[in-house]
């Protein structure tokens, strides 16, 4: 009942619209303070045929009959968002990428993001040639670098190419499917000066596919993580120190850091965003 009287009060001020459809609800609960909803509606308008979808964030206070939009929640529904990539030795892979990526924006008709993809001479692919095809042609940057497996670096490289404050940064990996609501998703999830996004990954058994998924959500790694440029610098970055050309540990300790920026960290679990069991073999030495 407590989220119908909310829908409720929100058509009481916008009482030329009318509810079509409850798309999603999000709830973020505070037992102390109250409970902040993410709301997708689709409404209509009275005496038209138009309709529209509304995305907001809105705040019930316990103990209080009210409904408020909470400061500073407000999501960015244009924000151009920057894929970082690491590569070393995983052509295949970059075409998977390249063809989810593809196939993804082709859908969804969304042309709102741009890959930064940093190689450590790879010799078993030609990147310009992969990111030929449509419409990633006019949607990618290539960072060379030399020597073994950087990772940590080169995801630094890479985010200092990100050209504004208010372009979304999102690390990315090779070897997991882009959803067709992915980069909507990432948008309403990223909040500028509140909130990161770190969506759970469903790692799929050694053999499987997502058409039928076996496997686990990894409710323990954050390598997938989407954050505002302004954020990223805010928080100094990657730790390039301490993580070098090791795998492991990184993840934690990025999150580490935008906890210290007194960030709010977004975990769900993302529809299709399946990761496919691979070899580490030449990726690092």
């Amino acid at each position: 009942m407590r989220n119908a009287n909310i829908l409720t009060k929100i058509f009481s001020f916008y009482r030329r619209y009318y509810l079509q459809k409850v798309l999603n609800v999000e709830q973020n609960p505070d037992p102390k303070k109250g409970n902040r909803f993410l709301l997708e509606l689709q409404l209509g308008v009275h005496g038209s045929n138009e309709s529209f979808r509304l995305s907001e964030y809105v705040y019930a206070p316990i103990g209080k009959d009210e409904l408020c939009f909470p400061e500073g929640m407000v999501w960015q529904k244009n924000a151009t968002i920057y894929f970082i990539l690491p590569v070393k030795n995983q052509g295949k892979w970059v075409h998977h990428f390249t063809s989810q990526l593809a196939n993804m924006s082709r859908q969804s008709g969304d042309l709102g993001f741009h890959v930064i993809i940093v190689d450590f001479d790879s010799e078993d692919i030609d990147i310009d040639e992969a990111f030929s095809v449509w419409p990633l042609q006019d949607r990618y940057t290539l960072i060379k670098l030399s020597g073994p497996f950087y990772k940590t670096l080169a995801i630094q490289k890479a985010v200092q190419a990100v050209p504004h404050d208010d372009d979304i940064v999102f690390l990315f990996d090779l070897h997991i499917d882009v959803p067709i609501g992915l980069l909507d998703s990432v948008r309403k999830h990223t909040i500028l000066g509140k909130m990161a996004y770190a969506p759970t990954v469903g790692r799929l058994a050694c053999g499987e596919f997502p058409s039928d998924p076996r496997g686990f959500w990894q409710d323990d790694g954050y390598g997938i993580l989407s954050v505002f440029k302004k954020d990223w610098d805010s928080f100094g970055g990657m730790n390039v120190k301490d993580f070098t050309t090791k795998w492991g540990g990184e993840d934690w300790d990025l999150l580490d850091r935008v906890l210290s920026a007194k960030l709010e960290v977004e975990r769900l679990k993302q529809p299709g965003l399946f990761h496919y069991y691979h070899s580490r073999e030449g990726m690092w030495q």
